[in-house]
């Protein structure tokens, strides 16, 4: 506990405000009938809240970590790690309490993605800004973000947090960087790049008949968010195996890829299945590449298990002594 400051507690205080505010609801909007005014912090702006859940989580696990003395970074680096995603968090919901995402309908012959839509992200007083009352949940994220940013940026410059050493859990066993980590990591960029940001991933009818093209990023947000996170602990996993510092065995990481990329790759799929539209939606190439992707984490990883833990186990039996002769 000794490890910990006042600025961490504060900003494990803001993360917990933070789960509160998700629960609660974020916008009330006039213009809509009475019983479909209220939107929540996942209808409403689901990728913020993504990011909200994630500034969250950095914080409380840091802080567990300290607490635990077993933080993976050095007090100064977990400050800046906890301080930045807050940081992130806080400008993306504070540009969303001056921007509602409500306003804009896809017209005929437009790419809805990563870019370029009010779905996601728009300049103030455009179309896609639409009139909306900011009630008490989105208020107590904002505070939440607020005190996760200021907390974890103050830790970091803290003179405790300047002298806290890391001290990871580093696994004995080591291979380094092999090439089917290479091919995971590939493979999680392509799971992302290509169903989530400027590529067709689905493409429906508008109503003046025309075609609407759509990234999987803004009509299936929980899903872009799962992928995005897979891809984020896919590399993580695969940049601490490259420097010799990774958390399990060589076997175990591989088996912990592939685990990942399933569960990505069964989200991916269920909304190639039941795409988010009520009238249908024909899938796009992006979908089977994004698909491909998935399908490379999770061969990569199957092959570094099976590989290296036959290795692994081929050197244990090597290493023991031989059985003593009887006579």
């Amino acid at each position: 506990m000794q490890r910990i400051t006042p600025w961490l507690w504060l900003a494990g205080a803001g993360a917990l405000l933070q789960l509160v505010a998700l629960s609660s609801d974020f916008y009330s909007l006039p213009n809509e009938p009475p019983d479909d005014q209220v939107r929540d912090a996942w209808l409403g702006i689901p990728h913020a809240s993504g990011l909200i859940l994630l500034s969250a989580g950095v914080a409380i696990v840091f802080l567990i970590a300290l607490a635990a003395n077993r933080q993976p970074l050095r007090g100064r680096a977990v400050g800046l790690w906890v301080g930045l995603v807050g940081l992130a968090a806080t400008f993306w919901i504070g540009y969303r309490m001056l921007v509602p995402p409500f306003g804009e309908s896809p017209g005929a012959n437009n790419t809805i993605g990563l870019f370029g839509s009010c779905y996601f992200f728009c300049i103030p007083g455009s179309e896609g800004d639409s009139p909306a009352d900011v009630l008490f949940g989105m208020w107590l994220g904002f505070v939440g973000c607020i005190a996760v940013t200021l907390g974890g940026l103050a830790h970091a410059f803290s003179r405790k947090g300047r002298e806290t050493p890391a001290n990871p859990t580093i696994a004995r066993e080591q291979a380094g960087m092999t090439p089917y980590l290479g091919v995971a990591a590939l493979g999680s960029v392509a799971m992302f790049v290509f169903g989530y940001t400027i590529f067709t991933f689905y493409t429906t009818t508008a109503d003046d008949g025309g075609s609407v093209a759509w990234s999987g990023w803004v009509p299936t947000p929980q899903t872009g968010n799962m992928v995005l996170l897979g891809m984020a602990l896919v590399l993580g996993l695969v940049w601490f195996a490259r420097r010799e510092r990774s958390p399990t065995s060589p076997a175990a990481l591989g088996a912990i890829i592939a685990a990942i990329g399933a569960v990505v790759g069964i989200r991916i799929l269920f909304r190639m299945i039941e795409p988010p539209f009520g009238d249908g939606a024909d899938i796009g190439l992006a979908a089977y590449l994004s698909l491909l992707g998935v399908l490379a984490v999770v061969a990569a990883g199957i092959a570094q298990a099976i590989k290296l833990g036959r290795t692994a186990g081929g050197e244990a039996r090597s290493a023991s002594p031989p059985a003593a002769d009887p006579a």
